[in-house]
Formats: structure tokens, sequence, C-alpha cells
């Protein structure tokens, strides 16, 4: 043998007595949200949108303080500038007015002109028009905040969603392997009776056995393809990578709720964060409203500037009383006519409030509704778990049954047959109830925007 060979053997020989350990994660509900929180890129969205809404308020904030700037400017003219009188000075003399000739002409100031200043202002009176934009930006950070919050929800509803369902098809899955199971030993019982001479066992029944056998595979291999996909769906809401392998803590059993239907619309109302966009955006309206109705009002500032001149010429305008100086004042500006444009923005602003308002109310009843409908589903789905536990427990006693008497030669394979079935769809049925209380709670939850073990706290 060549040391080609050996040493390929020698491998594959390291390679069975040491075999490659791979380390699966095993995940509950709350490890998946945490991740699925940690690592989701629309929350990143949701952080900037609300660090841009604080930032508008930040600029509506600054209408409280003052303006200050300053302005330095440096000037060259292509001459000198002057200043000229002709004509003639009257005065009068005890003879009778006196006409002299006056023909002046005197330099103000250098061609070259630097000049430095500093100027403040400050609003004093603004119509109302301040505090409303002010009013406006804060309840946009606010929004902004809700709709942060809005994004968990979703994300923790996807989660759920994702999680229960990935638990389901892994059931299914069990539950269809657990029946292919028993359909194999059927099987095989079946051909020991027929080739043993029952009486009551035909080829047809082997046949008919055979057949359900096949028919239970290829159902697996669609429940397995079921749990694949459920599986890659979660890990993709939990942002994880493609070729991640990981395993799911089965989740306790769910329990349905105590609380009444009122109280779970209450709650709607009041933690649901559409519902609160909502409402902050009709606050808002108002504070639009009074922007648009502070165009009647004058608008009032005060102001102030100090300024430096430097040139050349020591005389003119650039004497020693101007080279520095300052001014103060308070100026008024009030349009008294603008072609109604004021009043045209306050039923703007007006009409878009009664717009708001009743969406705000269709919203209202709207999630009424939706809260309504889950209520109704988790009841019916709590009721569903109780009757098809029980369902499941008489079925199983009966195909055991059955199985005894077919052993037995009492009872015919189409029973049997019957009874394998029926058990397994009895569990199904469990399973689906179960999935089904499941993902209405998920969704009350997200409607109402709380956990629903807090309402009681």
């Amino acid at each position: 043998m060549s040391r080609h060979l050996v040493f390929i053997f020698s491998l594959l020989f390291s390679s069975l007595a040491h075999p490659r350990i791979t380390n699966i994660e095993t995940y509950t509900l709350n490890e998946c949200i945490a991740i699925a929180l940690q690592k989701h890129q629309s929350l990143t969205i949701s952080d900037a949108q609300v660090s841009m809404a604080e930032a508008l308020y930040q600029q509506a904030m600054s209408a409280y303080w003052p303006s200050i700037n300053g302005n330095v400017s440096a000037v060259r003219s292509d001459q000198d500038r002057t200043f000229s009188i002709n004509g003639s000075l009257t005065t009068p003399t005890p003879f009778g007015p006196l006409s002299i000739p006056v023909n002046i002409k005197t330099t103000l100031y250098d061609r070259d002109l630097l000049r430095a200043s500093i100027n403040l202002s400050y609003p004093i009176f603004t119509g109302l028009k301040r505090p409303a934009i002010i009013g406006q930006a804060e309840k946009g950070v606010k929004i902004a905040e809700q709709g942060r919050r809005k994004t968990k929800l979703d994300i923790v509803r996807d989660v759920k969603k994702y999680y229960y369902s990935a638990q389901f098809a892994l059931q299914m899955e069990q539950l269809t392997k657990d029946t292919l199971e028993r359909f194999k030993s059927l099987e095989d019982l079946t051909e020991r009776l027929y080739k043993n001479g029952s009486l009551l066992v035909k080829k047809t029944d082997y046949l008919r056995t055979k057949t359900t056998t096949a028919l239970t595979r290829t159902l697996l291999n669609e429940t397995t393809y079921t749990r694949e996909l459920a599986h890659e769906a979660l890990g993709n809401a939990m942002g994880q990578a493609w070729n991640d392998q990981y395993k799911l803590v089965e989740s306790e059993m769910p329990t349905t709720i105590s609380t009444n239907l009122q109280e779970l619309v209450d709650a709607a109302n009041q933690f649901n964060p559409e519902i609160q966009q909502l409402r902050l955006a009709v606050q808002i309206s108002d504070d639009q409203i009074t922007e648009a109705q502070s165009g009647y009002y004058p608008m009032i500032g005060f102001q102030a500037s100090a300024h430096k001149l430097w040139n050349e010429l020591d005389g003119g305008l650039v004497n020693e009383d101007n080279r520095d100086g300052w001014d103060i004042g308070v100026g008024m500006e009030w349009n008294l006519f603008d072609g109604f444009a004021t009043s045209g923005k306050v039923k703007h602003a007006k009409a878009q409030q009664r717009k708001l308002k009743s969406q705000r109310i269709l919203l209202d009843e709207g999630m009424a509704l939706q809260v309504k409908l889950q209520f109704l589903r988790i009841r019916s789905s709590g009721k569903q778990i109780k009757d098809s536990k029980s369902a499941f427990d008489f079925a199983r006693e009966n195909r055991k049954l059955h199985t005894r008497a077919y052993q037995q030669d009492l009872v015919e394979t189409k029973d049997v047959i019957e009874a394998q079935l029926i058990e397994s769809l009895a569990q199904s049925a469990y399973f689906r109830s179960r999935h089904a209380l499941e993902i209405g709670l998920t969704s009350l939850e997200y409607l109402i925007g709380h956990n629903l073990e807090h309402l009681t706290q």
C-alpha cells in the first residue's frame, strides 16, 4: 500500500474516531425575541426617526432665544465717494435778501471701507405662532416614539407567530412520524395474519395497509418540508444568518384570558401605538390652527446692533462720531391685507382637524372590532382545546383496543386503519386548536400594545 493511501485511511479513521461536534443553540421564546430586538434593522430606522424628531424640536425651541449674528464686510469702490452741492444760498441782510452762489464737493469716505457689526434680534410677540410651532415639534417627538414602540411590537408579534408556527410544524411532523410507525406495525401485523391464513384478512387488506403506509410516508415528507420552512421564517425574523442552526424549547401550554371584553377594548385605546399616534396628530392640528391664526396679529420684535468702521479718510461720514456706535429699537410688522391667504390657511387647518377626528373615530371602532374578533377566537380555541384533548384520549384508547382485537382476529383491517386515522386526526385537531389559541393571544397583545398578564396588575 502506498504512503498516500495510508495517509488517506489514517485521516478517515481519525475522523471516525473523533467526530466533529457541532454546537447547536437552543432558544426559548424570550431569547428569540431578545435576539430579534437586537439585530432587526427596522429598529435602527425607528431610532433615527426619533432622533430626527428631537432635532426638529430643538430647532423649534430656538425661537425662545435671541438671535445674534456677526457681520464683517470689506468693500473697494472704483473711487472715493463724494458729496456735491451746486446752487445758491440766500441769506437775509439789512438791504434785502442776498444770494450767494455755492459750489461744494467734498469726500464722504475713502474708496476702501471695512465694516464690522454684531446684531441681536428677539421676537417679543408672534401672535402665538411660536408656542404653536414648538407644540407641533414636541408632539412630533412623541409620535416618533410611538412609531418606535410599534416597530418593537411588530418584531415581537412576528417572532411569536413564527415561533408558534415552527412548534406547530414540529408537532405535526412528529405526529406524522408516530402515525407512520403505527402503520408500519399494522402493515407487518397484517402481512403475518394474511400469510398465516386469517379468515378476516385478505390480500386486499394487505394492499390497503401498504397503500396507507406509503401515503403517510408522503405526508411525512411534506410535514418535514413545512417544518424546515417555518424554522427558516423564524430565523429570518430573528435576523439570523441563513446557515445558522438552532433548536426551540417547547413553550408552555397557553391559557385563555380572564379579562372581559370591555377591559381589552379600553386597554387598546390606552396602549395601542396607532391610536396614540392619531390622537397626537389631532393635537397637532390644534397647534396648526393656532399657527394659521397668528397671521391675524402683528409681529413685534426687539433689535439691537453695534458697529465699527475702518477707512483712510478722517472726516466726511467716517468721522470720529460715526466710526463706531450702536442702536437699539422695537419694530412691528402687521399684515393688514394678504388677499385672504390667512383665512384660507385657517380653513385648511380646521378641515384637516375634522378629517383627523373622523379617522380617529373610525380607528377606534375598527380597533374595538378587531379586539372583539380575537377575543371570540381565543374563547373558541380554549373550548376546542378541551374538547379535542378529550377526543384524542378516547381515540387513543379506541386505537389500542382495535389493535389488540385485530391481533386476535376479531375485527377487520379497515376498522383498525380507521381507528389509527381517527387518533391522528384527533391529535392533529388538538395541536391546531392550541396553535390557534397561541396566534389569537399574540394578535390580541399586538392590538392592545401591551402584555395581557400586565392588564390585571
